[in-house]
């Protein structure tokens, strides 16, 4: 449209830090690597919300959980009745969530909530 461009400053310093872009041979690699970081993460404490693109992921996810002992929920359509228990614990101390991306939509996440 050949409009101007006008660069706002931030109204804080910026405490992001942009980390690499992380690329894998193969899906099952990935998904091995998501896995390992979750499993470090829950041990450290660390809620961690993982969003996946279909229901089939999200459960794939968590058979690959479950077989770490990794305990977690799982949001997708096939949960949808229990929708507000799973979004209510989410953001716990070790709280592990996989969730679609249509699932709990617009939905704030309180981390380190009771």
């Amino acid at each position: 449209y050949k409009l101007g461009v006008v660069s706002i400053p931030t109204n804080m310093p910026m405490i992001r830090e942009d980390q690499s872009d992380l690329i894998y041979k193969t899906e099952e690699a990935k998904y091995i690597a998501v896995v390992d970081d979750v499993a470090e993460r829950y041990a450290k404490g660390q809620p961690v919300l993982i969003g996946t693109t279909s229901v089939e992921r999200s459960e794939y996810l968590s058979r690959q959980f479950t077989k770490r002992r990794i305990p977690h929920n799982v949001l997708n359509a096939k949960y949808h009745e229990q929708e507000a228990t799973i979004i209510a614990v989410a953001g716990r101390r070790g709280g592990v969530t996989v969730a679609t991306n249509m699932a709990g939509r617009g939905t704030d996440i309180v981390l380190g909530g009771n």
